[in-house]
């Protein structure tokens, strides 16, 4: 599925929120960190802080997926279960967190000399006990999702955007993904009335099309492997 939502909320998992009848015990599991990002050159081996602030025992599971076209229709995502074609490891794939505890998960890259740029998803998901048909209040159990970006050798950053009227397309012709965020736009004769756009990111070789509220420039931050940049389009 294309990311055409904002990701600081699309990374909390989505549509995977368990809501059971359970007893007083409360359990509340977070996640420090919602994107990983390997850079070129950089270290091949991350952590992400799992915390439990609630006041039981949480039980999760970690699963890695291989995300194939991703950021588009065909967008696809594949558990790899043979060792052999392992290029991206999160371990524990298990972890038993006592109420107040943190534990770390490890997320180490495999591959350093890719030359696409790869992208994983890793689930963090509570395993839920069995509960009693005599329970009777409600219990709200999140599970998270971290994006995982590993570079390519020799990243590139090309963006295109073009207008047409009240629409702008994007293209990345480069080899890396693009974060387009603090989209905005100001009526043409009243530059104090201006609409958010929406935030996008786009993966290598993605198109994005976006219709606009005034026949005006726009502007957006362009966040790459080397840096961010504010960018006018007429």
């Amino acid at each position: 599925m294309a990311n055409s939502m904002n990701e600081k909320y699309l990374l909390i998992l989505r549509g995977l929120i368990i809501c059971l009848f359970s007893s007083n015990l409360y359990a509340e599991m977070y996640v420090d960190r919602s994107i990983v990002i390997f850079e070129t050159g950089g270290s091949q081996r991350e952590d992400v802080k799992v915390s439990n602030t609630g006041d039981e025992v949480i039980y999760i599971q970690v699963e890695v997926f291989s995300v194939l076209n991703p950021g588009t229709p065909e967008e696809a995502r594949v558990k790899v279960t043979d060792p052999k074609e392992l290029k991206l490891i999160a371990t524990p794939n298990k972890m038993v967190i006592p109420a107040g505890g943190q534990k770390l998960i490890r997320i180490v890259n495999l591959e350093t000399n890719n030359t696409t740029e790869r992208v994983h998803r890793i689930n963090v998901t509570p395993i839920v006990a069995p509960l009693s048909e005599e329970t009777s209040q409600l219990r709200i159990i999140v599970a998270y999702q971290i994006l995982t970006i590993i570079q390519p050798i020799s990243p590139q950053a090309e963006l295109l955007a073009t207008r047409s009227g009240n629409v702008v397309k994007f293209e990345n012709h480069g080899s890396s993904n693009i974060l387009l965020t603090e989209g905005s736009q100001c009526k043409p004769n009243d530059a104090t009335e201006c609409e958010d756009l929406p935030s996008r990111r786009l993966y290598a070789g993605n198109t994005w099309e976006l219709g606009l509220p005034y026949d005006a420039p726009l502007a957006y931050s362009v966040r790459t492997f080397d840096g961010i940049r504010k960018q006018i389009i007429k």
